[in-house]
């Protein structure tokens, strides 16, 4: 009998949960997901101008040269509603990445921040929807509507299938997964530390920045933290206004109702999917614009090692390690606020100023890992590592701040930069950091 090459290569339907290892594979991925949603957030976030014009730096042929319409009023309060809403979700995506951290530490396994480059192949995580970095606009809000929609949505949705055809299918088979598994020793890791909101001095039901993270000790709390991810994100009804899917329904509303004109004022040139070198992890059938211009490579490489900190801190500061109290609060002092709102933040914002150097494009965040996020459980080994990233971020830094033609504001996050390194090698060596 012939073998039909298709059917023995074919993915098989993916089961129901039904060992601790299949609970944490399918944790890891969920955690590998929200972690690439977010950054598709964050992307979409810094693609939107709220200067007035469209810059791109001062080299090549257009997107420097190019100027925008003015904006009304009107039209310039929805660009900073786009990016507020976008910010928003982005937010809650880091907030869902962390409760999913909280869901492994509570079943024995370690943290998971890593992920593969975007745009991702779409057989890496069996799900049939695309993940990739792409500007504000049509095609952004339809990427953001699949990943958003809820099970419901489909047809016989519960029956086995070879991909998940959302994300809330993830969350649905985690649901009935540890319901399934629920006995005295599942909880391995309950009293493990994880990341809750009475670290930030919040109480346990309190929202914060638009946050909720829930610790997850048992069944109940495990279920209510699968809950409060899916309700955020497709909502608690189909007409639920607070989830993203109503969020990025609105977005679309005030988007179609925008003229081409306002539409272009609104958005820097970003390119779909830029990297900063070839890369054989994302999917080779979607186009990537490697960036080329030596001041954005520059800088885009060093924001994506500060990410990389920031994912080297969220590790060190979930399970169980030898970190102390006060290194627990240092580690979380300086990777949820400055890292982010001082480097983060700030320099996807300058490289859309710079050019890509394809002579269409301005640069952007590329958001990528160049290898796997290690947790690294010697106190003193990571604190010797921490100090030499710190201190290599704050040369790279103020030397990028000197190229010719680069925003001034550089200068200001470098200055940053040099700030945190020295609080955080004053504690190391034994300040109060």
């Amino acid at each position: 009998m012939m073998l039909n090459v298709a059917t023995v290569v074919a993915r098989p339907p993916i089961p129901p949960i039904g060992t601790r290892e299949e609970l944490i594979d399918t944790l890891g991925l969920a955690a590998e997901i929200e972690h690439a949603i977010m950054c598709q957030y964050l992307y979409a976030a810094f693609s939107i101008n709220r200067l007035g014009s469209s810059a791109g730096g001062s080299s090549g042929p257009s997107p420097g040269n190019r100027t925008s319409p003015e904006l009304s009023p009107e039209e310039a309060e929805v660009g900073r509603t786009f990016a507020i809403e976008l910010l928003k979700i982005a937010r809650q995506e880091m907030e869902h990445l962390g409760i999913v951290t909280n869901l492994l530490i509570s079943v024995g396994a370690p943290p998971d921040f890593d992920r593969p480059n975007l745009p991702l192949q779409r057989d890496y995580y069996a799900v049939d929807l695309p993940f990739r970095l792409l500007p504000f606009g049509d095609d952004f809000l339809t990427l953001s509507a699949q990943l958003e929609a809820s099970t419901s949505s489909y047809d016989e949705h519960l029956a086995p299938r070879p991909y998940y055809p959302t994300v809330a299918a993830i969350y649905e088979r985690l649901h009935a997964g540890f319901q399934a598994l629920d006995g005295p020793t599942l909880f391995l890791g309950a009293k493990d530390p994880q990341i809750s909101n009475a670290d930030f001095g919040a109480a346990p039901n309190q929202v914060w920045y638009d946050l909720k993270l829930l610790p997850v000790t048992d069944l109940p709390s495990a279920l209510a933290a699968i809950d409060l991810i899916r309700i955020q994100g497709e909502g608690a009804t189909a007409e639920d206004p607070h989830s993203h899917w109503a969020i990025v329904r609105r977005l679309k509303g005030m988007w179609d109702a925008l003229s081409p004109q306002a539409r272009r004022a609104l958005l820097w040139p970003v390119p779909a999917n830029p990297v900063t070198q070839q890369r054989g992890d994302v999917d080779p059938t979607v186009p990537c614009v490697v960036l080329s211009d030596p001041r954005a490579v520059a800088l885009s490489r060093l924001a994506n090692r500060a990410y990389e900190l920031i994912l080297l801190l969220l590790a060190r500061l979930y399970g169980r390690n030898d970190a102390t109290a006060a290194d627990r609060q240092m580690y979380l002092r300086y990777a949820f606020f400055p890292l982010m709102t001082v480097v983060t933040r700030p320099v996807g914002e300058i490289l859309v100023q710079l050019p890509a150097g394809d002579g269409e494009h301005c640069a952007a965040c590329t958001f990528e890992l160049d290898g796997p996020i290690r947790t690294y459980p010697d106190r003193s080994s990571f604190h010797v590592q921490l100090g030499e990233r710190l201190s290599h971020l704050a040369t790279g830094f103020a030397a990028a701040a000197k190229l010719e033609d680069m925003p001034a504001r550089l200068q200001f996050v470098a200055t940053n930069v040099a700030y945190i390194r020295d609080r955080v090698l004053g504690y190391l060596g034994g300040g109060d950091g």
